[in-house]
């Protein structure tokens, strides 16, 4: 085993001190930070849009729709930054012979747009929106919320109804929603569960991704540059493939450490945090992750990365340039993207067929289950079922790409045909 760790301490080392991983280290938590931050603290972006209401509408209407539009907003409500508002002016001549008029004013840039009320709009329900900017979907929905909220006044009016009434009995439900776990409830809202999901599976692919394709590289860096075959006299094949997943896979284990001492940081500053950068209060709640849930986690990343890494391994082994291992990359690549592809189907579902089809597939689990376990308390069944499945697996893909790195290292020339590498797994 000296062999072994000589070779993983200089991957580990080699890695360790370079800028890169520094770099790595502390940028990609303040990137992620930034994900989660910057949406809560700006909201859709706020600011004041100043607008002409082109009134052809019924009596009343036009007016309504001005007064929505300027209306303050309701108590407890989003805070003013948060939030876009609006100034109006309402124009009762036709449209004809103000239009250019208006297009005139919005590319002087006087207002920013103009709603045409036209004289059916309480019967066919269309009225048109016109605006330097009309892929802003907060402001055409406010918009378009006044208009219909104007309009369904002046119906409710005809009928004979009151519309405050109506409105009071048609009010939308605000639903709340938090997570029941085998400790009992807990904070956390349906978008938070499912960004925490998403980021612990996106980061789980990333880390193999990544680390894996080191591997591959540094094995592809000895075989072209004839190192290996130097190194190989002196060990066993076997043990600079093993020592050098070892190494790689060390690193990526010391950077997950860190960020996780980063989330626990974190998690212990939740409230003083969300205050100083005026989130909403318990917007952090759900990084308030189980022990048993990180473990397990854990566990996953380390047996996926080692799967991958012997792929990785293997496939540097059996090509000779970075060119022909780009050929290859993609297909080892594949069972990784396909959680990533389904990635709202599976938070959204963690329980679902979906899910745990994916979690129990080795190849596809160490990315899915992750993603499941940080949205929903998993059955153990599963876990377990899941766990020795992939470690199983690793056994058998380590098994096979140890005998195809014994020769590939070794071998140059011609990329190898699946027949010959069917002999490699023979003569190895």
């Amino acid at each position: 085993m000296s062999e072994v760790m000589t070779v993983f301490r200089r991957e580990f080392l080699e890695r360790v001190r370079s800028r890169s991983f520094l770099i790595g280290t502390v940028l990609f938590p303040v990137f992620m930070a930034a994900m989660w931050i910057i949406p809560a603290r700006m909201g859709s972006g706020g600011g004041t849009r100043h607008l002409v209401v082109v009134d052809q509408a019924p009596a009343g209407v036009g007016q309504a729709v001005v007064q929505l539009l300027t209306a303050p907003p309701p108590p407890g409500a989003a805070d003013d930054e948060d939030r876009f508002t609006f100034t109006a002016e309402r124009v009762a001549q036709p449209l004809e012979q103000v239009k250019a008029g208006l297009i005139g004013r919005v590319q002087r840039k006087e207002i920013d747009g103009y709603v045409y009320l036209p004289p059916d709009v309480v019967q066919r329900s269309k009225a048109e929106y016109r605006a330097r900017n009309v892929a802003n979907f907060a402001v055409l929905s406010t918009v378009q919320r006044a208009v219909t909220q104007a309009v369904q006044a002046a119906r409710l009016q005809a009928a004979g109804l009151d519309g405050a009434q109506v409105a009071g009995l048609v009010k939308r439900v605000e639903m709340g929603t938090g997570r029941i776990t085998d400790k009992g409830e807990e904070g956390g809202s349906a978008t938070s569960t499912f960004f925490l999901g998403y980021i612990v599976g996106f980061l789980v692919y990333l880390m193999i991704l990544l680390y894996g394709m080191n591997v591959l590289r540094s094995v592809l860096e000895e075989k072209t540059n004839k190192i290996a075959e130097v190194i190989v006299s002196s060990m066993k094949a076997s043990h600079l493939m093993l020592g050098k997943i070892l190494g790689v896979g060390a690193v990526a284990l010391l950077q997950v450490g860190i960020w996780g001492a980063m989330m626990g940081f974190t998690t212990s500053r939740s409230d003083t945090l969300t205050r100083r950068f005026g989130m909403p209060a318990g917007a952090l709640d759900v990084v308030h992750v189980p022990v048993g849930t990180v473990v397990a986690v854990f566990g996953f990343f380390v047996l996926g990365f080692l799967l991958y890494a012997a792929l990785y391994a293997a496939l540097g082994a059996a090509v000779n340039s970075e060119q022909e291992a780009q050929q290859f990359q993609m297909m080892v690549m594949m069972p990784l993207i396909i959680p990533m592809a389904l990635v709202f189907r599976i938070v959204s579902d963690p329980l679902g067929p979906v899910a745990t089809v994916l979690g129990l597939i080795p190849f596809t689990s160490p990315v899915t289950m992750a993603m499941r376990l940080a949205s929903a308390p998993v059955p153990p069944l599963q876990i377990v079922a899941s766990l020795a499945l992939l470690a199983a697996t690793v056994l058998a893909v380590a098994w096979v790409a140890g005998k195809i790195y014994r020769v590939g290292i070794l071998s140059t020339g011609k990329r190898p045909t699946l027949a010959e590498l069917g002999q490699w797994l023979r003569m190895a």
